[in-house]
């Protein structure tokens, strides 16, 4: 059997090998041996949709806990950001007065004054970190990595070649993390509607923003799991920023997808990949199928 990984964000400082070795250890410290006879393979990105992200801002300033820059002057992007702001303060019942008090406190420096979208952008991330420092930062960083892989033609074009592909190999199981999700599920759609046929007798997705409104909106319809795919489980922690604690069933996103919400991530921002691999529901998929 093929297994195909696909990453998420923030994978430019390491290798392909170095997280097939990371995502290997993490799946057989809790069964030792279980990719043993299969061909795995990792879809890896990350340095090519870095250099897309971050060589087209022009007017980037510095947001979050961490800096994260944002390039003010593109209104797609702004758009894009808030709109995930918008929703996790709504779903976290934070006060209008809260967002307003937090952009006085930012001050007439961080964002030229005439760019309302920015100024509130800078009021949600802050009262987002009140919540989770850590959290509003790496929800920034993926947000932003999400935008230009949806947006940018050429980041798309570049992300698609390299993972299109290794998709096509078959049968094979896939094993996605956070913006991997995004890009499988665009992809397999994609195959789907020109007629590709490959078996996958699993698609199991990790911490996906997939169900975030800004991504569905981005993605566009239709929204269904792939006549090929056989089984589509969603494991999310309810703590998880980057999924925002939404499974990805009929209201959310799609039917006909299997969720599992009991994950505890005990990474330090309930979203690392480590700390979904080993979750028992994840490894039972995985024996059903290897």
């Amino acid at each position: 059997m093929n297994v195909l990984m696909i990453h998420g964000i923030g994978q430019e400082a390491s290798t392909r090998d170095e997280l097939l070795k990371k995502w290997r250890e993490s799946l057989h410290s809790t069964q030792l041996g279980l990719l043993d006879g299969a061909l795995v393979e990792m879809a890896y990105y990350g340095t090519t949709l870095a250099d897309w992200t971050n060589g087209e801002a022009k007017n980037a300033v510095g947001m979050g806990a961490e800096s994260t820059t944002v390039d003010v002057g593109d209104a797609g992007e702004l758009k894009f950001l808030s709109s995930v702001m918008e929703e996790i303060a709504s779903d976290h019942g934070i006060e209008e007065a809260e967002i307003e008090a937090a952009i006085d406190a930012a001050g007439n420096d961080a964002v030229p004054m005439d760019n309302f979208i920015a100024r509130r952008l800078v009021g949600l991330l802050r009262v987002v970190e009140k919540i989770s420092p850590a959290k509003g930062s790496l929800l920034l960083r993926v947000i932003r990595q999400g935008h230009t892989y949806l947006s940018s033609p050429g980041a798309t074009k570049a992300v698609d070649g390299i993972v299109r592909p290794l998709l096509q190999r078959g049968p094979q199981v896939l094993i996605t993390h956070s913006l991997g999700t995004v890009i499988a599920f665009k992809l397999l759609r994609e195959m789907e509607a020109k007629g590709t046929e490959v078996q996958i007798p699993l698609l199991i997705t990790m911490g996906s923003p997939l169900g975030l409104d800004a991504f569905k909106a981005k993605l566009g319809a239709p929204r269904r799991k792939a006549a090929f795919v056989e089984q589509w489980i969603n494991f999310y922690d309810p703590s998880d920023f980057v999924a925002l604690g939404k499974p990805l069933n009929e209201e959310n996103f799609a039917s006909n997808i299997d969720n599992d919400g009991t994950v505890d991530n005990k990474t330090f921002n309930a979203h690392g990949i480590v700390g979904y691999l080993p979750h028992k529901g994840v490894i039972d998929a995985l024996k059903r199928v290897l």
